[in-house]
């Protein structure tokens, strides 16, 4: 019920509650994030376990990665997915800040390109490509 009256309150009260919620999403995914040392160079199959570490300790069940180019993790399970329902806007894009913001924090050579929420009753696809090609705007 908080999470309902909270999602409920950003969504009347900020003008972008969706920016918003992205940008509060990478501040807790950097908080969250395993961060390597400051040499330490991860590759593309590390920053997937690592962000799938992340993902499994705050309740979403990830799958396996699908394709190693361009990785696609499934989420079986949305630890707010009533909220989500209804506030879409709001969870998804907390979530899908999170998730941009743990990448970001260990320095991966991937990043976010979308969340696709609710593809079933029960499955969120996370997509993601190389950093590069979002920081160029080529994704």
């Amino acid at each position: 019920m908080l999470a309902q009256m909270l999602t409920g309150l950003l969504t009347e009260a900020l003008p972008h509650p969706s920016q918003a919620a992205v940008g509060a999403g990478e501040a807790w995914g950097r908080y969250l994030a395993d961060t390597p040392s400051p040499v330490q160079r991860i590759d593309s199959d590390e920053a997937v376990r690592r962000l799938t570490h992340v993902l499994t300790d705050v309740g979403f069940a990830p799958g396996l990665a699908q394709d190693r180019a361009t990785p696609v993790i499934p989420l079986r399970h949305c630890p707010f997915r009533e909220v989500a329902e209804e506030h879409r806007e709001v969870v998804c894009s907390l979530h899908l800040g999170l998730m941009r913001g743990a990448l970001k924090e260990v320095r991966a050579p991937l990043g976010v390109d979308r969340l696709e929420p609710f593809v079933e009753p029960s499955l969120c696809l996370v997509h993601l490509t190389p950093a590069q090609q979002q920081a160029d705007g080529t994704a």
